[in-house]
């Protein structure tokens, strides 16, 4: 071989290929027109019109180069030979390289292509390929930069390419594993890098399509791949917008924040320290969850998946569709032994070349050692019967689902509570499931049999978890367990409907047992954290018409779900539980009974929150009737209902109503249960706050600092209603005299550590524009005290 080659752009060249493999020849073509040559190939010269005879002696005469792209197809053609044979009768030796020979499958070139060394383009990735077409273009020897290594015995690897091993990864990290194996998109991936390459809006790039098709595993392979160029790289778990914050909380815990930090202050953080970070939104569905991530400064990137269409409005959007053919035969033939291409084919096919149900095929046939033929003609006989279940790209009855009933069928036969557990957590969301819920005191919530028994002896346990994990139907990561929607919804509708609701009663009768009673108390937060989006989702699959023990339930969970989705300043998510809670109670109890009364009040602090005070106003006036009615105006429910219509009043700006209701009803609490009571305190501090919406400052603060003193002496100066206490003389002070700032400093500290930056608590104590409204905040502190309320008067309180 010449130790030069011919000039490195500007040289021309014609393809030989067979049709068979146009698509690479077009590669071939394509990359050295890319790299400044020009190629002669039929795909694109031979037009109408065009003579394409004469355009090859042309080319060959005036000593273009000949690129043979090799195949078995290629050597079986009879035709192709005049096409390169110029090119060896004018070099014989070689010397000016007129014939170039890539191959793109293993085959053995003839006699006198045999003698040309060949440039293998299959089996590598793209970028690889491109650059080895491209050194053989070029030519020239191979001699290494630098020396070989001594092949004669031990050597201490090079101090200065430090140890060889894998690239660290950043210091904070949350990303999931790469795939084993897996076909890297390379294009896909290239679009994301292109994507990132900005600041601001550029610096945002979103995967969308169809659900399956791979978008996370792009996610965490761009993530793996680049991880270098990042300080910090973390994922959040999107589907479910209630569960953001909480894991936006667990990154502020890794920079040293808080743990109940807001991205507000972990995005200052990041860029305060000038980190170089990259956020991923996985399985985004809700536009609006975007937005508030999207970097302000140099250093952020901030990547999305999601099925939603619409992304391009906030950053690059990379569609992601289906394998094609050879993509989906490339990850069944190297993991399935003894599988044949035709047979990889036909699975693919019926899978509609879906990456999720296709790399879900290898793994079950790795796993189960099926016969690739058998496991064909089962997918075949069993497509009319799932006709419900789905559709994978576009192919009715192709579901995934088809494929993980084989596998249950498995473990039924293996461990009957492992087919327990993934019943329940069928019916729970998609995200990572508490293991306590089923275990420690909550397995006396459970139906008696296998899965009970399981989850009180822990190896028992331990090899029931790890049934399902071994069969791909789950993800332990620690203390949860995670089962795909997809499989989720497989073994959903294969249960008989008795099953189904089984099932669902089961995880109702796990989750009343699990929730915290003090939703508005913020150390139970994380757990609700944890719990909202199978509450969500057990909620929504569990039918009202259901016996009168699981409707007590129900209407129980609604009930503090939407006592805390209000205390998260989610109040319309709030009011839709609260109405179901109300309606269960009175079709179960009557208008009248005490519970219907409290899911009453409950939902007018929701309506208040949502500003929907005509709705508070109304539904409080009918309580109160008929609390005036029986038990009467002197009983303390009343008195309660008093006090929530004077809320409602204050929120509608019927301030003067308010505070003729707050000054009949103090007195009495003060009388029943002394100064020192929660709930005559807290009606107290209402009657200040209505002082102060009236104008009437003096009588506020005089009032607030009267009460303050109460609280701090009856209930400790950290007790929260203190902490609200304090937090409204402050701004009572500030409205007052604008030189007395310390006061509300202080309470703005306390505020956050109590509640959290973003509660909208401390957004109003913080007086930040456009962020809450008093009238959200009246509607929380309802429904925070309302509660505790009826906690005295059972008997017991709890201090929050």
């Amino acid at each position: 071989m010449s130790d030069s080659g011919g000039p490195e752009t500007g040289q021309q060249f014609l393809v030989s290929y067979v049709v068979d493999d146009a698509e690479w020849a077009e590669w071939v073509a394509w990359t050295l027109e890319s790299a400044g040559h020009r190629a002669l190939i039929r795909a694109w010269d031979a037009v109408p019109g065009s003579h394409p005879v004469a355009d090859l002696q042309r080319t060959l005469a005036s000593g273009a180069r000949s690129v043979v792209v090799l195949s078995e197809a290629y050597l079986a053609s009879a035709t192709r030979g005049a096409e390169w044979e110029v090119g060896w009768a004018t070099d014989p030796a070689g010397l000016n390289r007129r014939v170039l020979v890539v191959r793109v499958e293993d085959c053995l070139p003839p006699a006198l292509l045999g003698q040309i060394q060949a440039v293998d383009l299959f089996g590598i990735d793209r970028e690889t390929a491109r650059e080895r077409l491209l050194e053989a273009v070029v030519g020239g020897r191979r001699k290494p930069a630098t020396e070989p290594g001594f092949p004669g015995g031990f050597q201490l690897p090079d101090a200065s390419i430090g140890t060889l091993l894998p690239s660290e990864l950043p210091q904070v990290w949350n990303v999931p594993p790469r795939l084993a194996r897996t076909i890297h998109r390379e294009e896909f991936l290239d679009a994301v890098r292109d994507g990132l390459s900005g600041t601001g809006t550029a610096a945002v790039c979103a995967l969308y399509g169809m659900a399956g098709t791979g978008k996370t595993a792009l996610a965490v392979e761009y993530a793996h791949r680049f991880a270098d160029d990042f300080d910090v790289v973390w994922w959040i778990n999107a589907g479910d917008s209630a569960v953001v914050a909480g894991q936006v909380a667990a990154l502020g815990v890794k920079l040293g924040l808080s743990d109940d930090a807001g991205w507000s202050e972990v995005a200052a953080s990041l860029n305060r320290e000038r980190r170089r970070w990259l956020l991923v939104l996985d399985d985004v569905n809700e536009l609006d969850v975007v937005d508030p991530f999207r970097p302000s400064g140099p250093h952020g990137r901030l990547l999305v998946t999601s099925r939603l269409v619409g992304l391009d409005s906030v950053g690059a959007a990379v569609e992601v569709g289906a394998f094609s053919k050879d993509e989906a035969v490339r990850v069944l033939v190297p993991r399935v032994e003894g599988i044949k291409e035709t047979e990889a084919g036909w699975i693919a096919d019926l899978l509609g070349y879906l990456p999720l149900a296709v790399e879900q095929a290898a793994s079950f046939l790795v796993q189960t050692g099926l016969p690739p033929a058998e496991y064909v003609r089962l997918l075949i006989e069993r497509l009319g019967s799932l006709l419900d279940r789905g559709r994978v790209a576009d192919r009715p009855g192709v579901t995934v689902a088809n494929l993980w009933r084989l596998s249950v069928a498995r473990i039924q036969a293996e461990r009957l509570a492992a087919v327990e557990l993934l019943s329940l957590c069928a019916f729970c969301a998609a995200d990572p499931i508490p293991l306590d819920l089923f275990t420690d005191g909550a397995a006396a919530a459970l139906a008696d049999g296998p899965l009970r028994r399981a989850a009180k002896d822990q190896l028992d346990w331990a090899e029931t978890v790890g049934v399902l994990v071994s069969f791909s139907l789950a993800r332990r990561a620690g203390s949860t367990l995670t089962v795909h929607r997809l499989t989720a919804a497989a073994v959903r509708e294969d249960m008989t409907p008795a099953d189904q609701a089984a099932a669902t009663v089961g995880i109702i009768r796990l989750l009343a047992a699990g929730l915290p009673n003090a939703s508005e108390d913020p150390t139970s937060w994380p757990r609700w954290r944890q719990l909202i989006p199978h509450v969500r989702a057990a909620l929504d699959g569990i039918d009202d018409q259901c016996d009168v023990v699981t409707a007590g339930l129900v209407s129980r969970i609604c009930d503090v779900t939407g006592r805390y989705l209000n205390q998260q300043g989610q109040s319309e998510a709030a009011v839709l539980y609260l109405e179901r809670a109300l309606a269960l109670d009175e079709s179960r109890l009557g208008p009248d009974h005490r519970d219907t009364a409290a899911a009453c009040n409950n939902l007018g602090a929701a309506y208040i929150s949502a500003k929907r005070t005509t709705e508070a106003i109304d539904l409080y006036e009918r309580v109160v009737a008929g609390l005036e009615r029986l038990p009467g105006v002197d009983h303390p429910d009343t008195w309660l209902a008093y006090n929530n219509l004077a809320e409602a009043l204050r929120a509608d700006g019927r301030t003067d109503e308010a505070i003729a209701l707050y000054e009949r009803i103090v007195p009495r609490f003060e009388a029943a249960f002394g100064v020192g009571d929660r709930a005559g305190l807290t009606a107290r501090h209402n009657l200040a706050c209505t002082y102060r919406a009236a104008g009437r400052l003096a009588e506020a603060t005089g009032l607030l600092g009267w009460t303050l003193a109460d609280a701090e002496r009856h209930l400790g100066p950290n007790d929260s209603l203190s902490v609200l206490i304090r937090g409204s003389l402050a701004d009572s002070l500030v409205v007052d005299n604008p030189d007395q700032v310390q006061p509300h400093e202080r309470t703005v500290d306390e505020f956050q550590e109590l509640f959290g930056p973003d509660h909208p608590r401390t957004l109003l104590i913080f007086n930040v524009p456009g962020r809450v409204d008093p009238v959200v905040i009246a509607g929380v502190i309802v429904g925070g005290w309302v509660v505790r309320w009826y906690e005295v008067c059972d008997g017991w309180r709890v201090d929050r």
